[in-house]
């Protein structure tokens, strides 16, 4: 079982500067927010998992401004039935776990709430399981 930690840095405004690695998104009060993960295999936020090797975990911790919390986890792609996520030690947590029983090209999206400004907005890197 592989453990992968990765850390989503959110920021409340529109990156003007594609550098620097920040993506924006639009919030559920249309406003933007920028969004970049850090960690995974992919250092990145992705994470390349070997078809067959167990059950792996992704921890995905977002920043350290307490008014981000994560608000839910969804998962899309080739075969979603294989990820489940929970929340973890605190409300900035996700634990995502990957089956691993199959070939896929997954996409896991963090929702994250702004507490501060009640609204919420979609970050999403991939899952790859890849043959050995």
């Amino acid at each position: 079982m592989a453990n992968t930690n990765v850390t989503l840095d959110c920021r409340n405004w529109a990156n003007t500067d594609p550098a620097n690695g920040y993506k924006t998104t639009n919030s559920s009060n249309n406003t933007p927010y920028s969004f970049k993960y850090t960690g995974g295999t992919d250092g990145a936020g992705g994470v390349d998992e070997v078809t067959g090797s167990g059950a792996a975990t992704i921890t995905v911790t977002v920043g350290t401004d307490p008014r981000y919390v994560v608000a839910g986890v969804t998962f899309t792609g080739d075969d979603a039935d294989d990820f489940s996520w929970a929340p973890g030690s605190s409300a900035n947590v996700a634990v995502i776990t990957d089956l691993d029983t199959r070939n896929a090209q997954e996409y896991y999206s963090v929702l994250v709430r702004d507490t501060e400004a009640n609204c919420t907005f979609t970050c999403d890197p991939p899952i790859r399981n890849k043959p050995s």
